[in-house]
């Protein structure tokens, strides 16, 4: 476990503003997490046995002795992981983050962000938080291809129709800052492309009486990074797991 500790030290559940770390159980063991009802308690106890068991087995045996085996075995790892979390229905996320407590007054970007999560009968944590656990490549910034041309342009026709009120045309700024050269880096440099989507896709429409598709507001990220100088690429943002890149700072 010596890697994936140090990887699990350099991420935001071990070392976050809020002070509070989360341990591995809490993200690994179903209902740990959580007020477990006597069902669920009997079912915890059972998981623990058979993680434990593996455990030892494998601890036993030396199954991933070396720094190479274990990158050999993390991508099988981490499939699996996630296939836990999903056929549970992310019950270790949600054990901590509850979908009620993205409402209050203070946290209206994180409800406009999540509202079609909290409607939802089902949720995919880690369709945007693909790297909040472990992290691996800290700080990782692409050199070329960010978005497409063409979707660049789809992104600029829907920036004129509903963003250019507030931003300006040239994205200059007016009512809104603006989105482009000193300002941008201001306010984005350094931060992850999850951080501008979330604001395009949350407030940023809100205040333009619209609503956007995840699509569009990816075809509207993909045209602030053309402003701003990031390079095009064949592959446009499709995916919001896509988000994780940061933006550099100048």
């Amino acid at each position: 476990m010596t890697w994936a500790s140090a990887a699990y030290k350099r991420g935001p559940h071990y070392i976050n503003p809020v002070g509070v770390s989360a341990s591995c159980g809490q993200c690994h063991i179903p209902y740990e997490s959580s007020r477990a009802t006597p069902v669920e308690y009997v079912k915890l106890l059972l998981f623990k046995a058979d993680r434990g068991a593996k455990d030892f087995w494998n601890e036993s045996h030396k199954t991933i002795a070396t720094q190479e085996e274990w990158e050999k075995r993390r991508p099988f790892l981490r499939v699996t992981f996630e296939n836990y979390l999903t056929s549970h229905n992310y019950i270790t996320c949600r054990g901590c983050h509850k979908l009620d407590s993205f409402g209050g007054a203070r946290s209206q970007m994180k409800v406009l962000v999540h509202q079609e999560v909290i409607n939802g009968t089902a949720v995919d944590c880690l369709r945007c938080h693909r790297n909040i656990g472990h992290v691996y490549e800290q700080g990782e910034t692409k050199k070329d291809g960010w978005y497409s041309e063409e979707q660049a342009a789809t992104g600029a026709r829907t920036y004129a129709q509903s963003c250019a009120t507030c931003h300006g045309a040239s994205l200059e700024g007016g009512a809104g800052p603006a989105l482009k050269g000193a300002s941008w880096q201001q306010l984005y440099g350094g931060a992850k492309l999850l951080t501008v989507w979330g604001e395009i896709t949350g407030p940023m429409a809100q205040y333009a009486g619209t609503t956007f598709t995840t699509q569009q507001s990816l075809d509207l990220l993909a045209y602030l990074l053309q402003r701003n100088g990031l390079p095009a690429g064949k592959q446009p943002l499709v995916e919001t797991r896509e988000l994780s890149n940061t933006i550099p700072s100048r």
